[in-house]
């Protein structure tokens, strides 16, 4: 078998990264190396080098790919918070759906590609157009894109499905035993009602951020 052909066809860039992307998938980011890819396609690994570069090129293709199947929606009936709101859902879905994206987005060099730098488009234009200079609209999105994957890392650290899960809740029950009585505040805080049930803690802990922007609009 030539080593540039793997038993399903002729190998692609586009083949290399959906393999990579399962091993990241399956094993995070540790596990993808060039052989390891290879290996999955049966495929010699020499022979990945005709389509992409080597591990940071493949890398950066796989944040691209991932960007790109959650791109933002059309923000034609969306209001400025609304696309705010899209734009954490889209993230965290991200990062749920492939964890290994926390790592790679902060460690890829460079991580842009054409879905990479139109999303950041995206969301430089909805602040833009309600009258936010761009220096400040950038440090925005860089306020949610932390809290979102803030919010990410504390999820995907309790339960790969933990998506849902109320952090405030998670957090009572630990300190419900504690001997608080040193902490006052703390302890009327547990001592009281909880968060609602059926709160949203994650658009919630968003509106936060985006009540200050609300302020900065305003003036």
């Amino acid at each position: 078998m030539s080593p540039r052909v793997g038993p399903s066809g002729p190998l692609s860039r586009d083949r290399i990264v959906e393999a990579a992307i399962d091993l990241a998938d399956e094993g995070g980011l540790e596990v993808v190396t060039m052989s390891r890819v290879a290996a999955n396609l049966e495929a010699g690994a020499m022979s990945l080098y005709r389509h992409v570069a080597g591990k940071e090129d493949l890398l950066a293709a796989m944040v691209e790919r991932v960007t790109s199947d959650f791109s933002y929606p059309d923000r034609d009936r969306l209001d400025w918070r609304g696309c705010m709101h899209a734009l954490a859902e889209q993230d965290r879905a991200s990062f749920h759906a492939h964890p290994w994206m926390l790592v790679a987005t902060a460690t890829v060099t460079p991580p842009f590609g054409t879905a990479s730098l139109a999303a950041m488009e995206w969301a430089l234009d909805v602040l833009e157009a309600v009258g936010i200079p761009s220096a400040d609209a950038a440090r925005a999105i860089m306020t949610i894109n932390n809290y979102v994957q803030g919010s990410a890392r504390v999820a995907l650290g309790e339960s790969s499905d933990a998506i849902s899960d109320d952090p405030g809740h998670a957090w009572r029950e630990r300190l419900q035993d504690a001997d608080l009585a040193a902490f006052p505040r703390l302890h009327r805080l547990i001592a009281g009602p909880g968060p609602a049930a059926d709160r949203d803690w994650f658009a919630d802990g968003l509106d936060l951020i985006l009540d200050g922007l609300q302020r900065c609009i305003r003036r």
